[in-house]
C-alpha cells in the first residue's frame, strides 16, 4: 500500500504523505504465510487465510513458497510406501474435520506431488493479481483430483482454469523468472526456524502453527 504515495511526493506536502504513509502502511498487520500445495493442512490455512482477507481490510498477507521436499520424483509417489496406512487415516480424521469448515473435499489422501514447478507458477499468478484463485484450484487438483501437479501439463490446466495466460507463464518459469525467489524464501524459511507448514509469521515476530477452528485460529493470530 506504500506504493500508493512514491509518484505522489514531489506534489503533495510532505505532513500528507506522512499521513497517508501511517494509515495505509505502518498501520496494517503483516502476515507471511509459509505453506506448500502438497500438504493437507495448507489447504485448511489456505481457506483460513482467505477468509481473513475478506474480513479484516488492514491485514497485508504475502504467501511464502515452502517446499516440503524438493527433490520428490515428478512422477509422483504414495505416502504407503513410507508412512502406514492407519497413520495415515488417523491423521485424515482430524483434516477432514477441520476442513468441513470451509467445506473441502479430501478425495486424495495418499498420492504425494512435487510441487517445485507449482510454486513458480503460484508466483506468476500472483504478479498478475490471480494468486487466490490459483492457488484454490492447485489445491482441489491435489486433494480432490488427484492430478500430479509435478506435470507441467497439469500446472497448464489449473493456470487455464482461472484465466491466466499460459504461453506468458511457461516464459517466465522457464528463463528462471523465480529461481531467486524461490532461494530466498528457503533462506526466509530457515531464518524463522520453520519446521512446518502452514506456519503464519505476524509482524515478523509471532509465529502460529497449529491449526484450530476459525474463530479460534483467528484469535491466537490477531488477539
Amino acid at each position: 500500500m506504500k506504493g500508493l504515495i512514491y509518484t505522489k511526493i514531489n506534489i503533495v506536502p510532505y505532513w500528507v504523505c506522512l499521513k497517508i504513509q501511517y494509515i495505509w502502511g505502518d498501520n496494517m498487520t503483516k502476515i507471511e504465510i509459509f505453506s506448500d500445495f502438497a500438504c493437507p493442512f495448507c489447504y485448511i490455512g489456505f481457506s483460513i487465510a482467505d477468509r481473513l482477507r475478506k474480513e479484516n481490510s488492514d491485514l497485508n498477507i504475502e504467501w511464502i513458497p515452502y517446499e516440503l521436499d524438493s527433490d520428490y520424483p515428478l512422477e509422483g509417489g504414495d505416502l504407503k510406501d513410507i508412512i502406514p496406512e492407519e497413520q495415515i487415516k488417523m491423521s485424515y480424521r482430524r483434516i477432514e474435520r477441520l476442513g468441513s469448515e470451509y467445506g473441502l473435499i479430501y478425495n486424495n489422501k495418499t498420492r504425494k506431488f512435487n510441487t517445485n514447478r507449482l510454486h513458480k507458477a503460484a508466483l506468476f499468478a500472483r504478479d498478475e493479481g490471480k494468486y487466490y484463485e490459483f492457488a484454490r484450484e492447485a489445491f482441489k487438483t491435489i486433494f480432490e483430483y488427484g492430478k500430479n501437479v509435478g506435470k507441467p501439463e497439469i500446472v497448464d490446466e489449473i493456470a487455464l482454469a482461472v484465466g491466466m495466460d499460459v504461453g506468458k507463464m511457461n516464459a517466465s518459469i522457464d528463463r528462471g523468472a523465480y529461481h531467486k525467489e524461490m532461494e530466498e524464501a528457503e533462506n526466509l524459511a530457515n531464518k524463522y526456524q520453520i519446521e512446518s507448514v502452514p506456519t503464519f509469521i505476524v509482524n515478523k515476530s509471532k509465529k502460529v502453527t497449529f491449526l484450530k477452528d476459525y474463530e479460534r485460529f483467528k484469535k491466537d493470530l490477531l488477539g
